[in-house]
This record gives structure tokens, sequence and C-alpha cells, in this order.
């Protein structure tokens, strides 16, 4: 008699919009929001948004005040009148009294102003989930496979970057094959720990001119990188966006002519 196993659904991600017209910030929130276990998608009008909301509706809306065409506020109170209406997190940078209590006013469940944390930003969409009720499950999908190479040299909870080899030395003692391109990106974050890096001087050092198309593909190559990392060693690569900014290596490092 052949068995047959069973297998459990994959686990349902919250569903989080990003309206902010701005693509650099748009994309770092996108980025991080991802990386943190949401299924998160971004748009830059409110337009845009109602346009998605109408075929699938979000859980949270994280929402910036100065849109194109209809603000924020317009949308907030859109949104209220909607049958089932999703928890709203204004960031922006509006930053008086009254603008925080028109915001909250026109149904937002948080005010945050433009310059908070990652962390923070994150803390604050848990908790107006948590009050609306809504399951939010972190596990994050697999991540791709990678290509390693066990060496023992590398020291605990330090990462090197093998510049002629191009190579990550990764904490538990194994070598990762880089691309050409992430090898001196994480050269330059590596010298500079724990400083954000804006995306102007990573192209510079890349020799790439600053259009959209290339922020694009460093956006998506510091995406990729992270997979890779998490896939070779079960860890996280701390280099991290810096909203707004950059990217910032927040672990130790050093970086290796061999």
């Amino acid at each position: 008699m052949t068995s047959t196993a069973i297998c459990s659904p994959p686990p349902v991600r919250t569903r989080i919009a990003v309206v902010e017209d701005e693509h650099n910030l748009r994309e770092d929130l996108l980025e991080f929001l991802g990386w943190r276990g949401f299924a998160a998608q971004g748009f830059d009008s409110a337009e845009a948004f109602n346009t998605a909301h109408a075929r699938q509706a979000f859980e949270l809306v994280l929402l910036d005040i100065g849109l194109p065409g209809f603000s924020g506020l317009e949308l907030a109170q859109q949104l209220q009148a909607m049958p089932q209406v999703p928890g709203i997190v204004m960031l922006t940078a509006f930053c008086s009294d009254e603008d925080r209590v028109a915001g909250l006013a026109l149904g937002a469940d948080a005010y945050l102003v433009k310059g908070a944390s990652l962390q923070v930003i994150e803390a604050t969409c848990h908790s107006v989930l948590r009050r609306l009720g809504t399951r939010t499950d972190m596990q994050r999908p697999a991540p791709p496979t990678a290509t390693i190479e066990t060496l023992p040299d590398t020291r605990r909870d330090e990462w090197v970057i093998y510049l002629t080899s191009w190579q990550l030395g990764m904490p538990n003692g194994e070598r990762l094959k880089l691309t050409h391109q992430e090898t001196l990106m994480l050269r330059r974050l590596m010298q500079q720990p724990g400083t954000a890096v804006s995306r102007s001087e990573l192209l510079a050092d890349l020799g790439k001119p600053e259009t959209l198309s290339n922020l694009r593909n460093l956006d998506n190559s510091a995406s990729r990188l992270r997979r890779k990392v998490l896939a070779g060693c079960a860890r996280e690569l701390p280099l991290r966006p810096s909203y707004g900014q950059g990217y910032t290596f927040a672990g130790t490092g050093r970086v290796d002519q061999a």
C-alpha cells in the first residue's frame, strides 16, 4: 500500500500597499518589507493603487500624503467608505501637529514622519495589523540555491570580501562565489561599515551612470545577493537598505586582496 503525503498550504503573507511617488523611497520600503516577509506592492499614485485594490484588497496601506493627483488624505477618505477598510499608516514629510491631526481624523491608524527607521515602520505596521486582528505570517519563502566552496579560514562572526577571487567569506567558514558587481559593491560597503553609502556612489564605483535603469539594477542586485547568502549559510547578510539614502553594511567585515 502506498501512502500519500499531505502537504500543508503555503503561509499566507500579509498584503501591504506602499503608495509613494518617490521611486527610491518606495523601492527601499518594498525591498525591506518583502525581506521581512510581507507581500508588498508599490504604487506611485492613488489612482494606480485604486485600480489594483479593486482587483485584490490589501490588508494595510503605507501612504504618503503628497501624491500627484489625489492626495494621501483624499485616498484615506475613500478607503474609509469601503466595506472592508484596510489599516492605514501615513508616512509623510508633513510633520506639524495640524498635519498629524488631519491625517488621524481622516482615518489613519498611525502617523509617521519620513526619516523614521525601517524598524519603526515595520513595528508600526505590526501594531496596526494586531489591532485590526489581521494575521501576519513572517515565514519567508525558501531562498534559491547557491554554489558553495568550503574553506575554514573565515573567523567567526566576520564577513570577508576576497577581491581577487570574487568570493565572500561567511561566518560559518564557507566561501560564496560572487559576481564582479557584487564584489565591488560589498568592497565599498565593507570599507565603511555602519555608514550609509548612496546609490550614486555605488554606481560610480561600478563605473555606471546614474540612470533609472541602473538604479533599479543596483537594487535588484542587492536583493539577489541577500537571497544567495541566505541560501549559502542560512544567515542574513547584514546589508541593509538605508531608507532614502542607499545601503549600509551593518556587520563586522574586512576586505582581503586574495
